[in-house]
């Protein structure tokens, strides 16, 4: 029987703000929160756990990637329960009194050469939006509605609908509390995002598939700070690189040209060809 969560194992209950991902596995939970900052993944017993926990294992003991580790969530130690392995990360809602998260998927495509067949197959066939063109799509988020009291979720449906006339429309709503726009976190966000491509497009020492970026703001107005982070790196790689390129810097550069709209109010300005090409000056993405 697995161990009730109802009063907390070790202090552990169930992660309460996840937007995307599996949220259980069967019975057993898929994270898990504690009161400490911490949240624990559950490492799936297959291949793409171990390189996961591999992945977060290298960046925070091999000094060559001290540069990727303030983009990604800290990793603390490994634990089991449920008869299940956990990586502990630090959590990115953590601090926040409303906590706005955002998950969203990089890369204009979602397999490489390594995969089997029939997994290229599948996620050939699978629904990108406009990711195929603009490297990124939302895979749910949950914004605070200020007006109601009440937390809104979106989910991958959302994210899909996404078009390419739409997108920068449908990018606000995430900051959209119904009283105003956000703009005031999108400069913090701006900054990691830039930074964060900045150092991905110098460094040749991991490769990223199916990588998403984990953005959060504080649906209450005094806090104007935010937080983004990379993560779920199951299939993602710092050895046996391969010549695939997911295009993850497409994505950024996207995020980073449609939010400057956004922040500065000048939605309308958006021009973006039918294949996705968009104009993105210098200053905007340095």
């Amino acid at each position: 029987m697995m161990e009730s969560l109802d009063n907390g194992v070790d202090g552990l209950t169930m992660l309460n703000h996840q937007v995307a991902g599996h949220s259980k596995f069967g019975n057993i939970p898929g994270f898990l929160m504690a009161k400490n900052g911490r949240i624990y993944k559950n490492i799936s017993h297959d291949e793409r756990g171990h390189r996961e926990e591999c992945f977060y294992k290298s960046v925070f003991s091999e000094e060559q990637f001290s540069g990727l580790r303030s983009f990604i969530p800290m990793y603390y130690n490994t634990i089991e329960r449920f008869g299940c392995r956990y990586m502990g990360l630090s959590d990115a809602c953590y601090g926040y009194k409303i906590p706005c998260p955002a998950d969203i998927k990089l890369g204009t495509i979602s397999y490489y050469s390594g995969d089997s067949e029939s997994r290229v197959k599948v996620h050939k066939a699978k629904p990108t939006g406009i990711a195929s063109s603009l490297g990124f799509r939302f895979l749910g988020a949950t914004v605070y509605d200020r007006k109601n009291e009440t937390l809104h979720k979106y989910d991958k449906v959302w994210g899909l609908s996404f078009t390419l006339e739409t997108v920068v429309q449908q990018t606000s709503v995430y900051f959209d509390n119904k009283t105003k726009v956000r703009r005031d976190v999108i400069p913090s966000i701006l900054r990691q995002i830039s930074a964060l491509r900045s150092y991905y497009v110098s460094q040749s020492l991991f490769w990223l598939c199916r990588s998403s970026l984990l953005v959060v703001y504080d649906g209450c107005e005094s806090n104007s700070t935010a937080t983004v982070k990379l993560i779920d790196f199951a299939h993602s790689s710092s050895q046996d690189i391969p010549s695939d390129d997911t295009k993850v810097e497409v994505g950024l550069e996207s995020l980073i040209a449609i939010l400057e709209l956004i922040k500065d109010n000048r939605e309308d300005e958006w021009n973006c060809s039918t294949d996705g090409t968009i104009n993105i000056t210098r200053d905007t993405i340095t």
